[in-house]
């Protein structure tokens, strides 16, 4: 697994300091921009001119430690509305603008939003630069969509997508599609996008579509290709809070509130699994905010162990049940907490097979063999809410930050920019080229203050090893 992988956005940039390869923040230009924005500032607000930055980071000590080399600090492009257009007004319907969206990967909370605030953009906004035959095409089924002989999409308008602001899931679809070698993909979408005119490609997706689109730009010579980072695991690199996260995390403390009250009131032991196949973001904030959780048990605790550290680990975590329901003498019980990539990672160790990975939570709970201060079994129960949660509609704070991605994502996209994500990083909007998404995730660092206050919170053993 690469360092990128496994690192924090802090440490990619420590480490460019320590080599010689550049650090690409330059986001590529496919079509320069050179016909006036038909929409002006009293509509769009103040533009933002091509040569605005924002840097990569606040962090003093890194801000330092590059103010004493010869390197000079990184930045990205600050996103926003522009003075110039890659496209022309149209003047026939050949010249009409044609664009397309497609939704790929898991689910997660925000997808018709943000579909939504593409749409409107372009059909509304821009709707003198449109024209009245300006397209913007859903395509279907992800990737899928995208591959076949024949476009798989339907022509979309706001009247549509308005209705589907309150629903969850995607409309367009959102599977995960692996019948073909990415440069294969890559080379075949790029084709079907030039033959089927359409102008620019919205790809909403996590790290591994953002990855197949930066591919895709590769050999896409006449589309530009955006990307809007899709993921309720919040683990894409350079992004502040990915969409989604934010009504994931409410979503799933409320599931444990309930899931509280029924253990104690039954005298059981909840075991509740939820996503987080690489990392524990949505598993450690909702403990944290629903403040009645025992145990959590997230991938990055186990990182960097090896099989006995591990082993070791689990048998404290084993341990500090016991203790915790003896403890509880008028009402033994207790809520477990697990993101669902705990069993890979143990599988990785291994200290449990690939079959068991798959159950990991219920072998975990079943292995308990818990009993209270009389010696009779406390029972335990396990569910596994995760589809429950991230087919949820978007909650007030998403639905605003699906808005505003989408929103610039089509700013920049009809600028000419390419191979970009629309990221809000730190507190300001910026243009995050996909090279530096490829290949990356983002992890909890167990070593940081917020996992030691989920810790706290829980009581549990601090048994992970510092990264």
């Amino acid at each position: 697994m690469s360092e990128a992988r496994i690192t924090s956005e802090r440490a990619i940039l420590m480490a460019y300091l320590k080599k010689n390869e550049p650090l690409v923040t330059e986001v590529p230009i496919l079509i320069k921009p050179t016909f006036p924005n038909p929409a002006g500032e009293d509509i769009l607000g103040t533009y933002r001119e091509m040569k605005r930055r924002k840097a990569l980071t606040a962090d003093m000590e890194v801000i330092e430690a590059f103010a004493k080399s010869s390197k000079s600090l990184p930045s990205f492009a600050e996103a926003g509305p522009r003075k110039d257009l890659a496209f022309p007004v149209p003047t026939k319907r050949h010249e009409m603008l044609r664009v397309g969206i497609v939704t790929t990967g898991g689910l997660a909370p925000g997808l018709n939003s943000v579909i939504h605030s593409i749409v409107e953009r372009h059909m509304t906004t821009y709707h003198e630069l449109l024209g009245q035959g300006g397209e913007v095409w859903g395509f279907l089924d992800s990737f899928k969509g995208l591959v076949a002989a024949e476009s798989r999409h339907i022509e979309l308008n706001p009247d549509m997508t308005e209705r589907w602001l309150q629903e969850g899931g995607s409309e367009l679809g959102s599977i995960r599609y692996h019948e073909m070698e990415l440069p294969n993909l890559a080379q075949t979408v790029a084709n079907n996008l030039e033959r089927w005119g359409v102008k620019i490609l919205y790809v909403i997706g996590g790290d591994g579509s953002l990855t197949a689109a930066h591919e895709i730009a590769k050999y896409a010579k006449k589309t530009i290709i955006a990307g809007i980072p899709k993921t309720m695991d919040n683990d894409i690199l350079w992004v502040w809070q990915s969409f989604g996260f934010n009504s994931a995390v409410e979503r799933t403390a409320a599931f444990i509130n309930t899931m509280h009250y029924e253990a104690e009131g039954t005298r059981r032991v909840a075991v509740l699994e939820f996503f987080g196949a690489q990392s524990g973001f949505v598993a450690a904030n909702a403990a944290l905010a629903s403040g009645h959780v025992d145990l959590v048990i997230i991938p990055e605790v186990f990182e960097h162990m090896n099989k006995r550290q591990s082993e070791d680990a689990l048998a404290s975590y084993k341990e500090y049940l016991i203790e915790t329901i003896r403890r509880k003498q008028h009402n033994p019980h207790a809520v477990i907490v697990i993101a669902e990539g705990v069993g890979q990672i143990l599988a990785k160790h291994k200290i449990i097979t690939q079959d068991e990975a798959k159950t990991f939570a219920s072998d975990f709970s079943t292995s308990l063999g818990l009993n209270n201060m009389a010696g009779e079994e406390v029972k335990t129960f396990v569910i596994q809410p995760r589809h429950y949660i991230r087919s949820i509609p978007a909650n007030s704070h998403d639905q605003i930050y699906c808005k505003r991605l989408g929103t610039l994502a089509v700013d920049n996209a009809l600028a000419g920019y390419t191979d970009f994500m629309i990221s809000q990083w730190l507190t300001e909007y910026v243009l995050v080229p996909l090279q530096m998404v490829a290949g990356g995730q983002k992890r909890v660092p167990t070593g940081g203050i917020f996992w030691k206050q989920v810790v706290a919170s829980t009581g549990q053993p601090p048994v992970a090893m510092r990264y």
